[in-house]
């Protein structure tokens, strides 16, 4: 009998111990998930917090580069073909990795900042110090150094779907208006573009709000086309708006006039 005990008591002892060890091995791995999906978990907010920042730099560099550089930075641009006519250098190609490189990152934030012809490149690449915040230019170079390595028709279907002309207006009145009209009225019109602050700082003056309704609808098309065309002093308005004639041919500024009159709500009036 005794020597039955001492079986029994071994074999308790046995499973007490399996227990044991099976509830810190199953502890272990209940930390070891734990921590998994705590890095993963970051990850995905470190990925969600890169994407969103490339989407605002996509947004600015469409705002304030894509015109000459391009919108998936090849370098052609609206305003390219006119550069090219005057038989001066087109604008770079920015989505060339080893030209990149080449540039770096830190390069890269001094060209946009200071402008081309104070960092040894073309004079007509402009500065930007002056309209955009520094952090403003950190997300464009971040979006222009990311462009080479983007798949391909990512970018373009983004682009394209930021870039989309809401029904009711001309197909390439939305366009326009961000190569043009947004670092000063906002990505979707509201007065709130990249530029609207310095303005309100240095001039105590704010970008038109163009979904504003019942401003609109008191303007015929031929009013907005005259403000377009040959700015905002020409009618007794903001000297600020510049005038876009040199730029934009006639049924541009007809496109641009449909996509305010979308936004804003209100009725095409001759």
């Amino acid at each position: 009998m005794s020597g039955q005990k001492g079986v029994s008591s071994v074999v308790v002892g046995l499973l007490i111990s399996g227990m044991v060890v099976s509830a810190v091995s199953c502890q272990r791995k209940q930390s070891e998930t734990g921590q998994e999906q705590a890095v993963t978990a970051a990850q995905v907010g470190a990925d969600a917090l890169r994407a969103l920042r490339l989407e605002r730099g996509q947004q600015a560099y469409l705002a304030s580069c894509a015109m000459c550089h391009g919108e998936s930075g090849a370098g052609d641009g609206p305003l390219a073909g006119d550069l090219q006519k005057q038989g001066v250098n087109t604008p770079a190609r920015l989505n060339d990795r080893v030209r990149l490189d080449q540039v770096g990152r830190e390069n890269l934030v001094r060209v946009i900042s200071r402008g081309g012809g104070h960092t040894g490149r073309s004079n007509l690449m402009p500065p930007w110090s002056d309209k955009l915040s520094p952090a403003l230019i950190d997300t464009i170079a971040d979006y222009v150094m990311a462009l080479p390595d983007q798949k391909p028709g990512t970018p373009a279907s983004t682009i394209e779907k930021y870039l989309a002309a809401p029904p009711g207006s001309a197909a390439d009145g939305r366009r326009l208006f961000v190569f043009y009209c947004v670092t000063c009225h906002g990505p979707y019109g509201k007065g709130d573009g990249y530029f609207a602050d310095t303005l309100w700082a240095r001039n105590q003056i704010r970008p038109r709000n163009l979904t504003d309704g019942v401003y609109l609808a008191k303007k015929t098309d031929r009013e907005l086309f005259i403000t377009v065309a040959l700015g905002g002093a020409h009618g007794g308005r903001s000297m600020f708006m510049p005038a876009w004639t040199g730029t934009l041919e006639p049924v541009q500024i007809k496109s641009l006039v449909s996509y305010v009159r979308t936004i804003s709500a209100t009725k095409p009036q001759p």
